[in-house]
């Protein structure tokens, strides 16, 4: 039987109009365990998915609303560093949000769609070699010819390269598509990255954005843990994710988890900013209420109340 909610809800007035910070943990006194946890994660840490297409030099732009100058790129590194932001990885953000794993208390992941070697090999990875970053890749198969498997695999070799699926041939999901197709789009592709890259992908990249609350279903039972949109709602804390209508539709959050667009990429680190700042001081005036409903609602069962923060 679930435990009933404990009583403090972080809210924050920074979310937009229709945007809703969800939960997904079905018991309450396990998730005040963990948040508490002196090994975990501090209340107030935050994680900002940043989705990537193309990088062009300023005298090439493209005008599409994703393509993101170089100057633009160098100083949304610069501004993450000056607010002591680090990147982590797929797996680091599942243990995160499943266990309240420690990762930094700021912490974002830059994910490049699609196929653009040159903009991870000429901007990216020079960029965050220096600082000890990661990039995580959503791959599509589609028509991926050797020569650049050969690429990809010799840019993986750096350690630097999280690779994770992006569709088999990057086709939208609708509501009108069969059982078979979405799991051919979901799964069809996931033995050749493993095959490539030597590791299954545990997160998927909706293309496009696109998903269906049966897509989402469907690519649980293939084994993904995590999947990602291309809305931008906020950022993510432990047990608390931005989602909008369509995403609370599916009941799923941790498979349409939001991504900011990168061409506003530094207002967004700065909102994630303002938004763990606010969520750290609920958890600190909260602490004391959260403690004595633990010690009503879960001693029995957990053993002693919470630890001090």
């Amino acid at each position: 039987m679930e435990n009933p909610e404990p009583p403090s809800t972080f809210a924050s007035a920074e979310l937009r109009e229709g945007v809703s910070a969800e939960t997904y943990l079905p018991d309450s006194c396990e998730f005040l365990r963990l948040r508490w946890d002196p090994e975990g994660s501090a209340p107030g840490t935050v994680v900002l998915p940043i989705m990537y297409h193309s990088l062009r030099e300023p005298d090439n732009m493209l005008h599409d609303g994703v393509t993101v100058s170089t100057e633009y790129f160098e100083a949304t590194i610069r501004r993450a560093q000056e607010l002591g932001f680090q990147t982590i990885t797929i797996e680091d953000l599942e243990a995160f949000l499943i266990r309240n794993a420690r990762i930094p208390s700021r912490s974002m992941i830059f994910i490049v769609d699609d196929r653009f070697p040159g903009a991870v090999a000429e901007y990216i990875l020079p960029a965050i070699e220096t600082l000890d970053w990661t990039v995580t890749l959503a791959w599509p198969i589609g028509d991926t010819r050797d020569p650049l498997w050969r690429t990809m695999e010799g840019l993986a070799g750096s350690g630097r390269l999280d690779v994770q699926s992006h569709g088999f041939r990057h086709e939208y999901i609708t509501e009108t598509w069969s059982d078979a197709a979405i799991r051919e789009e979901v799964a069809g592709g996931l033995s050749i990255l493993e095959a490539h890259f030597g590791r299954r992908p545990t997160a998927f990249v909706w293309p496009g954005g696109n998903f269906t609350r049966r897509s989402v279903e469907i690519a649980r039972e293939e084994g993904y843990r995590l999947g990602f949109t291309a809305s931008s709602r906020g950022p993510l804390l432990f047990n608390w994710i931005p989602l909008g209508d369509p995403e609370r539709a599916v009941q799923d959050p941790l498979m349409v988890l939001p991504r900011a667009w990168s061409p506003s990429a530094i207002v967004n680190l700065e909102h994630a900013v303002r938004i763990g700042e606010q969520a750290a001081a609920h958890a600190e005036a909260a602490f004391p209420e959260e403690a004595a409903w633990y010690r009503a609602n879960c001693e029995g069962e957990r053993g002693a109340g919470l630890p001090s923060p």
